[in-house]
């Protein structure tokens, strides 16, 4: 009897220690793990419903939070004004409060500047330049807030953290477009990349018809009886392919103009009131609201997918609002269903920064396409694209620079498709001196013009001549990389050596 007892007590005793050791590691632990009540955000962050899960909102630097809980690195917060609730990463806190002059930045700003003829004509490169060019472009110092100043509002301009990765080292790249379909003579692509200094493809991981080039499992769940089959059935074979012969992989993802997600997805859309469906451009393809999260969700995951496959870098395409829209707009005709009441700059901003904060975990660049216009123009065109906000929170840009696409007289040039190499050098030195508006700006690599513009009037053929042109105005300004852009991805290939 008095042995049970023993063993009683001593077992007690045990139990009472192992309770004792528990709280004392836990009180230690939330010691450790210790922060105030209130903290701020120190940049410019994605609220998400669960750590693993989709994205919920934005929080902008110097936003006062709540900590409410731990798990791991990772806190559950409230804003103390708005009252969202969600996780962000712990690394984006600080328990300082930030001052103005912290969270705000003045930044140089692009303008016009008078010139007179003689220095003028000094800078010209190509005698096909009309001289009564009057202006060039400078950047000047305004004691005023450049968002302000254009309604961008409540953009970032601040640095972010970029890196160049040890594992997914890149260099100067020569890149050409290959779609879909050109899937099918890829080796042939292969051998004449061979041949020439093309070193890099862009291929699309999902095109504007949201068809894919691989399996998809986030594309089979989005899209249920609406997901076609990839391209490429095995995808890993094929990365494996391009990796041996040395050709750098970016992926390509049509955002947010997507047929297939729009028709499986019809709560996620613009809704075009006219005709109560999605709004459709003039080719036909429906656009997703860039307000819904949803949308970011399925791009980024997609994206994820590619970068576990082996894809280098995530271009992404059509990463706007649709152009040409404002009337439409005007007249109510659009709904966005703009939950958080954010700026076309802001969401454009804040979904690009949610798609580098994710595919930086997996060493994977990201860069974002923009409309050549964007680089010389003060504001977002209203298509939610501006220079400065989207530079600072992508790896690389890249401006769709094709001659063709520029009005008469742009930079003095009578008809600027007739004049390749002009108008690039042009505008390479505008973006390089726009670029330097930021601290930590996004590498500059620029679309350049792989086809012949049939649709408008004196249109030159572009072959040899006209993409080696191109080329040279970028090199002179010191580029040396460039990306090429045909839809039928049929090249000239004598003008890459």
């Amino acid at each position: 009897m008095k042995k049970i007892k023993l063993f009683i007590l001593l077992s007690v005793i045990i139990i009472i220690f192992s309770i004792f050791q528990t709280s004392r590691k836990n009180y230690f632990q939330e010691q450790k793990n210790f922060l105030p009540p209130i903290m701020y955000i120190s940049e410019l962050i994605t609220l998400r419903k669960n750590i693993d899960g989709k994205p919920k909102n934005s929080l902008i630097i110097g936003t006062p939070i709540k900590i409410l809980k731990f798990e791991k690195e990772w806190v559950y917060i409230s804003t103390t004004k708005s009252n969202y609730k969600g996780w962000i990463e712990k690394k984006y806190i600080t328990k300082f409060k930030l001052e103005d002059n912290n969270i705000f930045e003045t930044i140089p700003v692009l303008t016009d500047i008078q010139t007179d003829k003689n220095e003028h004509e000094k800078e010209v490169l190509d005698q096909t330049i009309d001289k009564k060019q009057k202006f060039k472009k400078k950047l000047i110092n305004k004691n005023f807030d450049i968002k302000k100043l254009y309604k961008l509002g409540n953009v970032q301009f601040k640095p972010i953290h970029k890196k160049i990765y040890e594992t997914n080292p890149k260099s100067d790249i020569k890149a050409i477009y290959i779609s879909l379909n050109g899937m099918y003579h890829i080796d042939d692509y292969i051998k004449l990349a061979k041949q020439t200094n093309i070193n890099a493809f862009v291929l699309d991981i999902k095109n504007d018809n949201g068809r894919t080039l691989f399996d998809s499992p986030i594309a089979i769940k989005t899209l249920g009886n609406l997901y076609t089959r990839p391209r490429i059935k095995d995808i890993k074979s094929f990365v494996k392919k391009l990796k041996n012969n040395n050709i750098y992989i970016l992926g390509r993802i049509s955002t947010f103009k997507d047929q297939a997600y729009a028709a499986s997805n019809k709560n996620d859309v613009i809704l075009d009131k006219r005709y109560n469906h999605a709004y459709k451009s003039s080719d036909n393809i429906s656009w997703l609201s860039p307000y819904n999260r949803n949308i970011w969700y399925y791009n980024v995951e997609l994206a994820k997918e590619a970068a576990n496959l082996g894809f280098n870098e995530i271009l992404f395409d059509y990463v706007r609002f649709p152009d040409r829209v404002q009337n439409l707009e005007k007249n109510s005709k659009l709904i966005y269903n703009n939950k958080y009441s954010e700026t076309k700059p802001e969401v454009i901003q804040r979904f690009l920064k949610y798609a580098h904060d994710e595919l930086s975990e997996k060493e994977v660049y990201v860069a974002a396409s923009v409309f050549g216009q964007i680089g010389i123009s003060k504001n977002d065109e209203n298509i939610g694209q501006h220079w400065e906000s989207i530079s600072n929170v992508v790896d690389f840009i890249n401006p769709m620079a094709y001659p063709s696409h520029y009005a008469n007289g742009t930079y003095g040039l009578k008809n600027p498709d007739n004049n390749p190499f002009a108008l690039l050098n042009y505008y390479t030195k505008d973006v390089l001196l726009r670029n330097n508006n930021l601290k930590n700006p996004a590498v500059i690599e620029i679309w350049i013009q792989g086809f012949s513009a049939s649709w408008i009037k004196n249109y030159r053929h572009y072959k040899k001549e006209e993409l080696l042109d191109q080329i040279k105005a970028l090199k002179i300004e010191g580029l040396n990389n460039y990306l090429v852009w045909n839809a039928s991805s049929r090249y000239y290939w004598n003008g890459f050596k």
